[in-house]
């Protein structure tokens, strides 16, 4: 009888924030205020910055994105804090999202790898909209546990659309001036004369060749005519309503959260499940002890040890990441049963040495073929798999253990320590070190100078001489074809193209 009242009052709640959140709020100042933000974001990414993922040797947004996302974030914190809806100390997860999503934007003032400039995009904007809805008020859950996390992420993307014809109603209701008629009248003239000069204009041309060889001079003078200014004020208008959507659904109505429930499946079904699973996955790590943990000398003859070795570690981290998806229903649905959190733990251990044979395996093809921006991410999401591998043990031992908001805070964390620590510079130091050393036998130094101006210190540590001056050689006409409107700056060009780049790296100023 409980259950359902508390559904009844659930649902009452959900479609009362439905309606409030269809209708239209009191257009204020601060709705004046979010609109104009948000336009000027819009406005600077498309005309300061056109979107470089569609040009060649184009760019990510660098310092801009940093400012369009301070401004936002520190606007509707504002906000929030006239209207008194600002939570404070009560939202320690919402300031702590909000630090990481602040620090991951300002990577892209000082970095300027594009693939980890495209790959923080989403981390960045969902970071700080959950920031925003905790600190609000508006998601009444603590931010980084199981529930609000979850709330959080089911309201981010629906945020940008609830509200963005708010501005176009508020104009709607605004005093209209009187009626003319005689401008009335003139705009239905000249939508009933269109046609008829059209057909007229067809006719004269036909019958005079040098009237229509000026109609057709008139209309190639149209061609030159840049379209692309239309297509970015269409872009600008877009994209500013779906930011001034976030920017109001942020300081708005609170969400209103489900009530847990109790979901339970039979433990049989669950078991033999998971027994199934853990049969395959036994033979093979059987596999993987004879054959490649201890080099087996049955793989060197019949397949090739190197070649077996460094191959198949995607297809192995994807299996480790399915293996999650489906050991954490198990655990929430037969929680109560023993032999269903012993089979998860079991799961979760033969897990662990699938994810250590990807690491095997990748650390051999790095040692073959050198370090990639994807690899380097690849053994950032190694790490994360095995640290909530890990928490699967502890969660199988002590079903009470809350181990989301610990997984969730280590993830972020070690995703913006990554971003800090340079990447491209660390792929650069350790191509060049293993190509020093004779490891590695010929350096790519196309691929170095494709990912961003922080590998010249790196390529000036090249031993042999002739391999260093084409490596900056091709570095100065890299860099000099991809230099970045100042939207697109970072502290990385600035360096670059600084007075000590003819001192340090040999070259001339890149610009």
């Amino acid at each position: 009888m409980e259950n359902d009242v508390s559904r009844f009052e659930n649902e009452v709640t959900t479609d009362m924030e439905e309606k409030a959140m269809s209708s239209p709020p009191a257009w204020g100042a601060w709705e004046w205020i979010f609109l104009f933000s948000a336009l000027l974001a819009a406005g600077c990414y498309f005309f300061a910055h056109f979107p470089g993922i569609l040009e060649r040797n184009g760019h990510l947004p660098g310092v801009g994105l940093t400012l369009t996302q301070w401004l936002l974030a520190g606007v509707s914190l504002f906000a929030a804090r006239k209207k008194g809806k600002l939570r404070g100390k009560s939202a320690a997860g919402g300031w702590f999202l909000l630090a990481i999503a602040l620090a991951l934007g300002l990577c892209y003032s000082v970095f300027a790898d594009d693939a980890m400039r495209l790959m923080n995009l989403p981390v960045v904007w969902t970071a700080t909209a959950l920031a925003l809805f905790s600190l609000t008020g508006v998601n009444p859950l603590p931010a980084l546990e199981g529930r609000g996390l979850r709330l959080g992420l089911r309201r981010f993307l629906p945020s940008f659309f609830t509200r963005w014809a708010l501005p176009l109603k508020a104009l709607k209701n605004l005093p209209r001036p009187a009626k003319n008629e005689k401008l009335r009248g003139l705009g239905v003239g000249a939508l009933l004369g269109l046609p008829v000069v059209l057909l007229a204009a067809g006719l004269l041309s036909s019958a005079d060749p040098m009237f229509s060889s000026l109609l057709t001079t008139g209309f190639q003078s149209l061609d030159r005519i840049d379209g692309s200014l239309l297509l970015r004020l269409l872009y600008t208008l877009a994209g500013g309503l779906c930011l001034f959507s976030l920017l109001s659904a942020g300081t708005a109505i609170p969400f209103a959260p489900e009530e847990p429930r109790e979901r339970r499946a039979s433990p049989v079904i669950l078991s033999t499940v998971l027994a199934m699973l853990a049969a395959v996955y036994a033979l093979f790590v059987y596999v993987q002890f004879r054959y490649l943990f201890f080099g087996s000398e049955e793989a060197i003859r019949e397949i090739g040890y190197a070649e077996y070795a460094r191959s198949g570690f995607f297809q192995l981290v994807l299996l480790a990441i399915l293996t999650l998806t489906l050991i954490l229903p198990c655990l929430s649905l037969g929680k109560t049963s023993a032999p269903v959190r012993l089979l998860c733990a079991f799961v979760a251990a033969l897990t662990i040495v699938i994810d250590y044979s990807a690491f095997f395996r990748m650390r051999l093809y790095i040692q073959a073929y050198g370090l990639s921006v994807l690899r380097v991410v690849t053994l950032w999401g190694m790490l994360m798999i095995l640290c909530a591998l890990a928490a699967c043990l502890l969660k199988c031992a002590s079903p009470s253990a809350r181990v989301c908001p610990v997984l969730t805070a280590l993830a972020l964390c070690t995703w913006t320590a990554l971003n800090y620590g340079n990447v491209d510079r660390l792929i650069a130091r350790y191509q060049v070190s293993v190509y020093n050393e004779g490891t590695l036998t010929d350096l790519d130094a196309s691929y170095l100078v494709s990912l961003s101006p922080d590998v010249l210190p790196e390529l000036e540590r090249i031993e042999d001489g002739i391999t260093r001056d084409r490596a900056l050689e091709k570095a100065r006409v890299t860099f000099s074809e991809r230099f970045p409107r100042p939207y697109d700056w970072s502290l990385c060009w600035l360096k670059a193209n600084g007075p000590q780049a003819e001192t340090a790296y040999g070259l001339d100023t890149i610009r």
